[in-house]
């Protein structure tokens, strides 16, 4: 097989992937509106970097918390590479090949396991060769030492987005001089032009789509939740892939509306309802769909994520775009809850979450290859402890399926909602 070869099939497979999904969801009678929608979106990504390749377009590929609206105001693709790898696991199982691929690259086993499978995935030359690397030390140390090598495997050149840790006026206008810094940068390499109206409309998209994220976390307050385990993963990586663009907005509105009929007619995910729970960090990308059957049997729903899908709304202005997407990166869940000093703000958002969604429990999915979340295990514990919130900490790997089986991770489990029924 030639490299061309592989390059194309790896993302041919997504693409079919998703299409297989969009098709078996169309015949399934639960499925809503939203759901489909968000495929076919996936589906859109994944072919305009197929076709970036195919036509001489101009691929950027980029970490996680990069500002994608950047590159969609400039009409340059966007290969978010660990979502990237977060799919192929999901869509296809066939990460154990690009994990040994980034050991092979030199990727130790202590390295954030989507990152060493995007290392993996370029360095065998299975994920397309991209023009530019983009990246950012917004929220980890794995994302902010990958772009250097990313470059060398890609043989291109790169941005380092230098992300400040605080949000005072100055570090907010430092931001903004970063952004015009990078813009100059993607002009230069690309041959393409910023185009500032597009931009404005972004934000203004932008704005809506944050004020429906808040939106949808009120409605998951209610008893019994409407929102399903198994989509977690959708409504996290919608802003990750597609913030600013109006797809998304028409993705965020159908997803609140359907919620709220739900809500109306006091409709849950589950049925029965039993156990209503915090998620800490992300589940195993690989073990969704098993998750989901299994909360399904307990009658148990992930009503909040805090580190993650619990936004808060603050209006953005259109007429000032670069100074807008600054304020939109501090808006990020992450950003508020996992980068720079843990405060008490963080602190007192978990136990806010805990009161207002009436949680019975926590799931702290420790992730191995995240070595600053990991750090917080036990002061998040001792803080919910303290409001007699129990939490179950579960070592796991997002891609990596080694880590523990099925089996482990369902008697954990198992235990753990046992514990909750005897309260």
């Amino acid at each position: 097989m030639t490299t061309s070869e592989t390059k194309r099939n790896h993302i041919e497979s997504l693409l079919r992937a998703c299409r297989l999904v969009s098709r078996i969801n169309k015949n399934r009678p639960d499925c809503k509106k939203s759901e489909l929608m968000y495929y076919q979106m996936l589906d859109k990504y994944f072919n305009n970097v197929q076709r970036a390749k195919q036509e001489n377009g101009f691929l950027a590929a980029h970490t996680i918390f990069f500002p994608v609206e950047i590159l969609y105001a400039m009409g340059i693709t966007p290969l978010h590479n660990e979502v990237t790898t977060w799919t192929t696991a999901l869509l296809l199982g066939n990460q154990a090949e690009f994990l040994t691929a980034g050991a092979e690259a030199g990727m130790a086993p202590e390295i954030c396991s989507p990152h060493r499978g995007l290392a993996g995935g370029f360095y065998r030359q299975m994920l397309p060769r991209a023009d530019v690397i983009l990246w950012t030390n917004l929220i980890c140390d794995n994302s902010a030492k990958a772009g250097e090598y990313l470059m060398e495997l890609n043989r291109c050149p790169g941005f380092f987005l230098d992300h400040p840790f605080g949000d005072t006026q100055e570090e907010q206008a430092y931001m903004v001089e970063e952004l015009k810094d990078m813009i100059s940068f993607l002009e230069k390499h690309s041959g393409r032009k910023m185009n500032w109206d597009k931009l404005a409309q972004s934000v203004a998209e932008m704005d809506k789509q944050i004020k429906l994220h808040a939106e949808i976390c009120q409605l998951r307050k209610a008893i019994p939740s409407p929102f399903p385990t198994r989509r977690f993963l959708e409504f996290l990586t919608v802003d990750y892939m597609f913030a600013g663009q109006p797809e998304a907005t028409e993705y965020l509105v159908t997803l609140r509306d359907e919620l709220a009929e739900m809500v109306q007619q006091k409709k849950g995910a589950v049925y029965p309802e039993r156990f209503r729970l915090m998620t800490l960090f992300v589940p195993p990308i690989y073990l969704i769909a098993f998750l989901e059957n299994l909360f399904q049997e307990y009658g148990a729903v992930s009503a909040t994520e805090p580190l993650f899908t619990y936004w808060k709304y603050s209006p953005l202005d259109p007429s000032k775009p670069l100074e807008s997407v600054v304020k939109k990166s501090y808006l990020i869940p992450e950003s508020r809850t996992m980068y720079g000093p843990l405060g008490e703000s963080t602190l007192q958002d978990i136990r806010d979450c805990a009161r207002d969604y009436r949680v019975d429990g926590c799931i702290y999915y420790a992730f191995m290859g995240c070595r600053h979340t990991c750090a917080t295990v036990k002061m998040f514990k001792d803080t919910l402890n303290e409001i007699d919130i129990p939490v179950l900490t579960l070592d796991c790997d997002l891609v990596d399926p080694t880590i523990n089986s099925q089996s482990e991770v369902r008697d954990k489990m198992e235990q753990f909602f046992e514990l909750l029924e005897d309260r």
